[in-house]
C-alpha cells in the first residue's frame, strides 16, 4: 500500500506542472495585445507603447470601455499612463480619442492621439501634437 504523501504527490505533480507552465506563459499572452510607434518630438525621439489590457460593457452608458496602458518613453525617461476608451456597441472595431501629457518624458506639449482598437489591440491612427497642431501622424 502507497503512502498518502507519496499518491498525493503524484496527483499534484502534473497539476503543479500546468500550473507553472501557465504563469510563465500569461506575461506572453498579455503582451500580444501591444502595439509600439515611434516618433520625433522637439527633436528627440518618442516611442509610445500601447497595451490593450480589457474591454468590459458599460450598461449605463451602452457601450464599451477599452483599458489600455500607454507607456511613452525617450531615451533618457520613459512614463506609463492608464487609458479608459469608450467605445460604440455594435463593432469589432472603433476609434476612439486619447491625449496623454509628454511633461513625464521631459517633453513640452500634449499628444492628442485618435486610437483604433479591436479586439485584440490598440494602435495610435493619428497624433496631434500641441500647442502648435502639429501633424506626428
Amino acid at each position: 500500500m502507497k503512502s498518502f504523501p507519496t499518491t498525493a504527490r503524484r496527483r499534484l505533480t502534473p497539476l503543479l506542472a500546468l500550473a507553472m507552465a501557465l504563469a510563465i506563459a500569461s506575461p506572453a499572452l498579455a503582451r500580444a495585445a501591444c502595439t509600439s510607434e515611434a516618433f520625433t518630438v522637439e527633436g528627440s525621439p518618442l516611442s509610445i507603447e500601447l497595451c490593450l489590457l480589457s474591454v468590459t460593457l458599460d450598461p449605463s452608458t451602452s457601450s464599451r470601455v477599452a483599458h489600455v496602458e500607454a507607456t511613452t518613453s525617450t531615451p533618457s525617461r520613459s512614463a506609463n499612463a492608464q487609458l479608459a476608451l469608450l467605445l460604440p456597441m455594435g463593432s469589432a472595431s472603433a476609434n476612439a480619442p486619447a491625449s496623454i501629457e509628454l511633461a513625464p518624458v521631459g517633453l513640452v506639449g500634449t499628444l492628442h492621439l485618435t486610437l483604433h482598437v479591436t479586439p485584440d489591440s490598440a494602435s495610435i491612427d493619428s497624433a496631434l501634437l500641441t500647442p502648435g497642431a502639429v501633424i506626428i501622424k
